[in-house]
């Protein structure tokens, strides 16, 4: 089982670290993290993940917690009889499950305010790398909002450098208050988006979909970690012993009545193939004709309904050009458009079409005033060779 913890429990920090410690990174940040721990004289679980790596230096998100807070959680989770292998936070899982629908991807630094339960979380983070991250819990009014945005953006400035803010993108179900999007637009000089959640639970999506991809971190503590491999050890060592039972007692069997009972079965078996083979022969034609009829007659994935669904998610602006079409393969699509943000707001139209495995997106790419695309979507259950 994989757990996420709110920032708001945790100590978090972005670390911006030199290249030279790539090969000792685990130390690095193991040192700066005691260095910054309010919890003096506590035994730290520390997880780490490298959130992008330049020329000059390593962004690192970094979390830690106090050992005796894992140990609360520990109780709870035996009693439940749940094991853990990874701890993950929250933040994270919110931020890669809102990263596509919310396009945080793009060039500038952005805010990005999250209200998943109650309490304020924030991001910000540059060309879509998160630079800063602090969770702000319940906040009473628009003042302490604007006070902790504020301070957020000077701290900032201290460790990624002075850029314009972009974007203030606000995530929760309510939108904020005409007060609230003024005088955060007035601090930031930014226009303030404001987003609904995509799902119930993005934070729980966005953790399933990390860990699917391999997320390095993880503040399970060592001592969890043992027991997980102990647990393991021991049903490997119990499932052996079963299976050289189970094989030794087989191993007896057939040695003393084996050959009378092989005999026996293999008449058996080979009388009743006689009596079946041509049933089953003349199911099995029929079985595949019809699958042969019904793959012509299914027009779910023919060209023409592929054009109608592709005419209807063209937005205004987007003028297409080509329209390829291959019925054991997909579809491409290429066109131009008057502003990026349609192509992309097109390619997550096609994205959501169940019948595609992936969708493939080539540009935009500016020409003469227009924004060439390509759009490559394949559909599933297709065998490639």
């Amino acid at each position: 089982m994989v757990i996420a913890l709110p920032l708001s429990r945790l100590l978090v920090r972005v670390l911006k670290l030199p290249l030279e410690v790539r090969e000792d990174l685990a130390d690095a940040v193991t040192l700066q993290m005691d260095k910054l721990s309010p919890f003096p004289g506590e035994e730290l679980s520390i997880g780490y993940e490298v959130v992008s790596e330049t020329e000059t230096g390593l962004w690192v998100f970094a979390a830690a917690l106090p050992a005796p807070v894992f140990d609360e959680i520990g109780s709870a989770l035996r009693a439940a009889k749940l094991q853990i292998v990874r701890t993950d936070t929250s933040a994270l899982g919110w931020f890669r499950s809102l990263c596509g629908p919310c396009q945080l991807a793009r060039p500038g630094r952005r805010v990005v305010l999250t209200d998943p339960d109650g309490g304020w979380d924030l991001m910000v983070l540059d060309h879509g790398v998160p630079v800063l991250a602090r969770g702000l819990g319940v906040l009473p009014d628009t003042d302490a909002l604007v006070r902790e945005v504020t301070l957020s953006l000077l701290n900032v400035e201290l460790d990624a450098g002075n850029s314009p803010v972009a974007e203030v993108v606000v995530v929760s179900k309510d939108a904020p208050s005409p007060e609230a999007r003024e005088r955060l637009a007035a601090l930031t000089g930014a226009a303030v988006r404001h987003v609904a959640p995509p799902t119930a639970d993005g934070g729980a999506e966005g953790v399933a979909l990390r860990t699917g991809e391999g997320a390095a971190l993880d503040l399970t503590p060592q001592s969890w970690r043992d027991e997980v491999k102990e647990a393991g050890t021991r049903r490997r060592v119990l499932t052996g012993v079963g299976i050289a039972l189970g094989v030794w007692a087989v191993f007896m069997g057939v040695l003393f009545a084996g050959p009378a009972v092989y005999g026996q079965l293999t008449s058996r078996v080979r009388n009743a193939s006689k009596a079946h083979a041509k049933a089953y022969k003349q199911v099995s034609d029929t079985r595949e004709r019809v699958n042969l009829i019904l793959s012509y007659t299914d027009r779910t994935c023919s060209a023409l309904e592929m054009l109608r669904m592709t005419s209807s998610y063209l937005p205004p602006g987007i003028t297409l050009a080509a329209f390829n079409y291959k019925r054991d393969d997909g579809m491409k699509i290429s066109g131009e458009a008057d502003q990026p943000t349609l192509v992309y707001d097109f390619k997550n139209a096609v994205t959501e079409v169940p019948l595609f495995e992936s969708v493939g997106l080539s540009g935009p790419s500016a020409n003469k005033g227009k924004h060439k695309f390509d759009i490559d979507a394949k559909f599933k259950g297709v065998t490639r060779k």
